[in-house]
């Protein structure tokens, strides 16, 4: 049987917020045991480990088979009940988990990810300049839209995952031997526009160096420098200060109707929000009249039962390209797929039985 990593408990179980006493309770053992299984003293039996992995939220596979060592860590200092701090350390996990099966993936199918080749220093004053660099790298066009981005992204070797995530994340990227983008899929599309150009910048500047794999974006996290970085980097990203000299330039508009506002957000593809964080920033608006402008009103969705629900659009497309070809080749079962994609079954065997169809209607073609 194959034996549990020495402190691999201890580390999931801090990671998943629980104490000792806490993870001792939910599996009947004394904490003295516990203890020992963390130190590596002893070995839980096959039994045992599966109410371990249940408890901490993660598969046996992820408990016994992780390779990588990630940690996704949660700064935001905005209180927040124990529901939502549980939901979102449950979050973090899966994102640990999904990183993991990436890799497995990549062994399983004897390929080598390809990386993400370019690292950049930030510098306020070159931004401008960066980003019309970055622009033709990737071939976008002027309006960016998140289809296009996420293509152009992917292009360049970043996995990207549109997941159901607490309200409070915003985002979460990784950057080692392949990068990696969660953006929050139950927010606004022009808001998870603005999160993948805000952790593409953390990808770029932050990601990858310094021991620093992981971040955490969170809707409340603008004052960290690394974030206040990164907010830039999309506001100018997604919004060129240029263009909107341009349109200001026409004398016609009425620059400080909420009609402008709204207009000048749709024609970048934003929120009302960020375009407004950047025309403070060129000094049309200042945040003393953010109140005339920006709602506080906001409806919150109930999060899903599951991270996925549209697996093509949702799962990184080289992921779920190469687990279909391990699926395909008879390398892994149903049942890993269901956990590699973060799905629920019945889901799955939808996608499944419509690729059968989709295969024969072209077979009889």
């Amino acid at each position: 049987m194959k034996t549990v990593k020495q402190f691999r408990i201890k580390e999931l179980r801090e990671h998943s917020g629980l104490s000792q006493g806490e993870l001792a309770k939910l599996l009947g053992v004394h904490t003295s045991q516990l203890s020992r299984w963390e130190k590596g003293e002893r070995q839980p039996s096959i039994n045992q480990l599966m109410s371990i992995a249940r408890a901490l939220g993660v598969t046996l596979d992820y408990l016994l088979n992780a390779e990588l060592s990630v940690t996704f860590k949660f700064r935001s200092k905005k209180l927040l009940s124990n529901e939502e701090k549980k939901a979102i350390e449950k979050a973090l996990v899966d994102a640990e988990m999904q990183i993991h099966y990436l890799n497995s993936a990549y062994k399983l199918a004897k390929k080598i990810p390809r990386q993400f080749a370019i690292k950049m220093d930030y510098f306020q004053q070159q931004l401008p300049t960066i980003v019309q660099q970055l622009r033709e790298t990737l071939k976008l066009n002027q309006r960016i839209t998140l289809e296009e981005f996420k293509q152009a992204l992917t292009e360049l070797n970043i996995h990207i995952f549109e997941w159901a995530l607490p309200w409070e994340l915003s985002g979460l990227s990784y950057r080692d031997a392949f990068a990696v983008i969660f953006i929050n899929r139950l927010h606004t599309k022009e808001r998870r526009l603005f999160t993948l150009a805000h952790e593409f910048a953390h990808i770029l500047f932050h990601a990858g160096r310094d021991n620093q794999q992981t971040l955490v974006s969170t809707i409340s996290s603008s004052r960290d420098p690394i974030e206040k970085e990164a907010h830039a980097f999309a506001a100018e990203f997604l919004m060129p200060t240029n263009m909107i000299k341009q349109i200001l330039a026409n004398p016609a508009i009425n620059i400080k109707s909420i009609e402008f506002v709204d207009s000048i957000a749709r024609f970048f593809n934003v929120s009302r929000d960020a375009i407004y964080y950047q025309l403070v920033k060129m000094g049309i608006f200042s945040w003393e009249e953010k109140r005339l402008y920006l709602s506080k009103h906001k409806t919150i969705p109930s999060l899903p039962a599951t991270r996925v629900e549209n697996i093509d659009e949702q799962v990184a497309s080289e992921f779920l390209r190469t687990a279909l070809e391990l699926f395909d080749a008879q390398e892994i079962s149903t049942g890993k797929l269901h956990d590699w994609f973060f799905t629920d079954r019945i889901t799955l065997d939808d996608y499944l039985a419509e690729r059968v169809v989709e295969s024969e209607e072209v077979f009889e073609f």
